[in-house]
């Protein structure tokens, strides 16, 4: 298993950005030129130069096809993959596995977004902690381990996220309906944390910045 991520920050130059955008392929091109915001442009533009990185890297010639559940996947290459973007990150993952991973920044916790989303247990183990700091990586653990889960089995959020429970109580995390999927959770900064959720656990792990 091996994670890239990229900082979009300097795609906010619009000289950088004339130049990368030239690279990446025509469906790529369209959806950023669909899109409205910014930002969204940037971290479309940024996944679509982590993919053209990963295809130099591993030699991959195959065409990304997207299946019925909207899973994307090169079409003759093992190699698994899964795309995640928050703030100013682009994470990819790859694997000989199947795999999801998901990225988010943590934002301000909302008590009322984690008894909306999340299941009881999980709430409760999210407000067991008085100090809101706390709180708030824990919300953000659950979203995104249950995030990771969704990407890896190709359903994405069409399941309610409080329709499966996580279990953070004894350490490692585990999804108690499927405990057999391995969960690994990584700190990218003070902001930013992610999930990958795995079909078994990879004892090979890397993870590196990418120029691009």
């Amino acid at each position: 298993m091996k994670v890239y991520y990229f900082n979009i920050t300097p795609l906010r130059n619009k000289n950088i950005f004339a130049e990368k955008v030239k690279e990446v392929s025509p469906r790529r091109l369209a959806k950023i030129e669909r899109l409205k915001k910014t930002d969204d442009k940037l971290r479309c533009l940024g996944a679509g130069l982590l993919i053209n990185y990963i295809r130099e890297k591993f030699d991959i010639r195959d065409e990304i096809m997207v299946a019925k559940n909207g899973k994307p996947h090169f079409t003759r290459t093992r190699m698994s993959f899964n795309i995640s973007h928050s703030g100013n990150y682009v994470v990819i993952v790859v694997s000989d596995f199947n795999i999801g991973i998901d990225i988010q920044r943590m934002e301000k916790h909302n008590h009322l977004i984690a008894e909306k989303n999340f299941c009881a247990n999980e709430c409760a183990y999210i407000n067991e902690n008085d100090n809101y700091e706390i709180q708030r990586q824990r919300f953000h653990e659950i979203w995104t381990i249950k995030e990771a889960y969704l990407k890896n089995i190709g359903i994405g959020l069409r399941k309610p996220l409080n329709s499966f429970e996580i279990d953070l109580s004894h350490g490692n995390p585990r999804i108690i309906d499927n405990p057999g999927y391995a969960i690994l959770q990584i700190k990218l900064d003070k902001l930013y944390i992610m999930a990958i959720c795995s079909d078994i656990r990879d004892k090979e792990f890397t993870m590196e910045e990418v120029e691009i």
